[in-house]
């Protein structure tokens, strides 16, 4: 049982540190609670510009990894959006060791997804990318 606090507790704080790093660049951000509770909606939440953002958030210390159906529940949190006409995107989000992110894009065919320490886009270009998306309204 103590893993599973450890485990929960290294993903909330990793989840927080996502938060914390789109605050400090101005892009609103929070933490959705609900892991664990089969809800359909993302880990973290931001929005810029009126654009909403899910992230389905991981940690992991191994270089190369794949994650198979465990983000359903931001995939479905994107298929209301866009059955809502609502602009959204949706990301798996990972965090390796040594603090190096990496974003993935999620879609409503996206079944699995091989993360690797240097494929995805980097913490800055996915910044670049979304301030520049949203720069001109």
């Amino acid at each position: 049982m103590s893993n599973l606090k450890g485990r929960r507790r290294k993903g909330f704080n990793t989840e927080r540190e996502l938060v914390n790093i789109f605050l400090s660049k101005g892009v609103w951000a929070t933490r959705i609670p609900v892991s664990g509770i089969s809800q359909p909606l993302p880990d973290v939440l931001a929005v810029k510009s009126g654009k909403l953002y899910g992230f389905e958030v991981k940690r992991t210390d191994k270089p190369t990894i794949y994650y198979l159906k465990d983000f359903d529940n931001t995939i479905k949190w994107f298929q209301a959006m866009s059955k809502e006409n609502v602009s959204a995107e949706a990301w798996l989000a990972v965090r390796f060791r040594g603090k190096k992110w990496r974003f993935y894009p999620l879609n409503e065919n996206t079944t699995s997804v091989k993360v690797n320490i240097n494929v995805g886009l980097s913490l800055s270009q996915f910044l670049l990318r979304i301030l520049k998306d949203n720069s001109s309204g």
